[in-house]
């Protein structure tokens, strides 16, 4: 097979949290307005983002057949830091939101109908002081500039979809393994050697392509090489480096052939985790975009923006099923999902100047885009042998991005994009952790060789998570 995208030297990920296409994307082309350039050629027209008429309804009954206390989609958020708090985002939470209580069906009655209910089960939970309603309002173009930008100006797919409809860890599993090695959930607690598979990064150690790993962040360790005790050896130190390095070899044109980019997810984190700022993961765009965009290697370089889950926010798109189950820890997994089904639509947007203006992109084959396209796209863009590549079945027969790059020489213009300039509303950090940062204490835990579940006991604030990363500096930054 001949390799794809000949004129880029240099791949670059990042992956933030928690978010849907229509949480921060669904009003990119808004009253009828139609992007430039759909891909592939023949595809719908119209950008599949927030339309009229879109809701939810707010009483449980209307499923036993109540009329519906209609809840309608807002294209515009109250503040920066909604959902507050945190949605619900487990296995058995997302099937709920994206099936009702009929659950998993052919042909579902009530598709993407119970995010109002599951949301305020949720803070019924919690009891915290929130709205429900909450759950229905979608950030515009003007509360999110530099990414609704990039995907103007560049390309966004309106059929990207989740690799689980569940969480964190099972979600980066696939982007990293292709596979979550059968896992639906984080854990509890999440223990990596649960997640002991080999990842893309020991296949490009193996065949002698450059790697790293960036983190934005001074305290806590590479969530990435936390999750897979494949890549604790500490030969492999040398691969985990924080941003400000990767700043550094945007500067000087020396970026590895592929580079992940991890946000900061605890101590002023700018992930764009609910409730977090969504402000703070703009401001860390723009920086990403600056040094990319500045670099004498920016023709040459390949830009992926992307997150890891819905993260319980609003989406109006039913996941496609017939999804390809990974591997035979897959086919079941836990509690018997056969790794079928996708999850919901995230944000996904590629940047590079080879990219027309106003691209919006689904698939090319007869299978949609998810996280393993990234790998797909490594795979065929190295020229990986199959012998030598993950063995993922899901990855084996996802769409690569080969298609979007549609100009035989790059755009000289770059967008003007304002740096972030409001005040970010900061979490407390005598509040809960949420199930993210509980992983990074536990699997820590794991690698350091603690008890990860006595660990996380005492783990009740922010503050006690921060205090356990500050005790050890030096193998956190191993």
């Amino acid at each position: 097979m001949a390799q794809i995208l000949p004129q880029i030297e240099h791949i670059v990920v990042v992956m933030l949290e928690n978010r849907s296409l229509d949480n921060m994307l669904g009003g990119l082309y808004p009253n009828g307005a139609t992007p430039a350039v759909v891909l592939p050629k023949g595809s719908a027209a119209q950008y599949d983002g927030l339309r009229p008429g879109l809701w939810n309804p707010a009483n449980a009954g209307y499923f036993d057949g109540d009329p519906p206390q209609q809840v309608e989609v807002k294209p515009v958020t109250n503040s920066s830091t909604m959902p507050d708090p945190d949605p619900e985002e487990t296995f058995d939470n997302v099937t709920y939101q994206l099936y009702g209580p009929e659950g998993v069906v052919p042909d579902p009655r009530w598709p993407m109908q119970g995010f109002v209910i599951n949301y305020a089960k949720a803070l019924s939970d919690s009891a915290a002081p929130a709205d429900a309603t909450q759950i229905m309002q979608c950030h515009s173009r003007a509360q999110l500039p530099v990414l609704a930008t990039l995907a103007q100006q560049y390309a966004v797919s309106d059929s990207w979809f989740c690799s689980v409809p569940s969480q964190t860890w099972p979600n980066r599993a696939f982007v990293h393994a292709g596979t979550s090695n059968g896992r639906i959930n984080n854990g509890s607690p999440p223990d990596p050697l649960d997640w002991d598979v080999p990842t893309i990064y020991n296949v490009l150690q193996a065949c002698g392509s450059s790697w790293v790993v960036y983190s934005d962040t001074l305290l806590t360790p590479s969530l990435t090489r936390t999750m897979f005790p494949k890549l604790w050896d500490p030969m492999l130190n040398g691969h985990f480096s924080r941003f400000t390095e990767f700043v550094d070899a945007c500067a000087s044109d020396t970026l590895p052939r592929y580079s992940f980019i991890e946000p900061c997810f605890l101590l002023q984190p700018n992930d764009q985790h609910p409730p977090h700022d969504v402000q703070a993961g703009e401001a860390f765009l723009h920086e990403i975009w600056t040094a990319v965009s500045s670099s004498p290697g920016w023709a040459k370089t390949l830009l992926i923006i992307t997150y890891d889950e819905h993260g319980g926010c609003y989406d109006h798109v039913l996941p496609p099923a017939h999804a390809m189950p990974p591997d035979v820890a897959s086919t079941p997994g836990d509690d018997g999902f056969l790794f079928d089904r996708f999850g919901v639509r995230v944000p996904t947007v590629v940047v590079s100047p080879y990219i027309a203006a106003g691209t919006v992109f689904r698939s090319d084959t007869s299978v949609p885009y998810d996280h393993t396209s990234i790998l797909a796209t490594l795979r065929d863009w190295i020229g990986i042998a199959p012998s030598d590549m993950l063995p993922s079945e899901r990855i084996a027969v996802a769409p690569t991005l080969s298609q979007v790059l549609t100009l035989s020489t790059p755009r000289s213009d770059l967008p003007d994009i304002a740096a972030p300039g409001a005040a970010l509303v900061q979490p407390a950090l005598a509040s809960a952790p949420n199930d993210l940062q509980k992983s990074l204490v536990s699997g820590s835990a794991r690698r350091f060789g603690l008890d990860p579940a006595a660990t996380l006991a005492n783990i009740k604030t922010r503050q006690h998570a921060v205090d356990f990363f500050k005790r050890r500096p030096t193998k956190v930054n191993a």
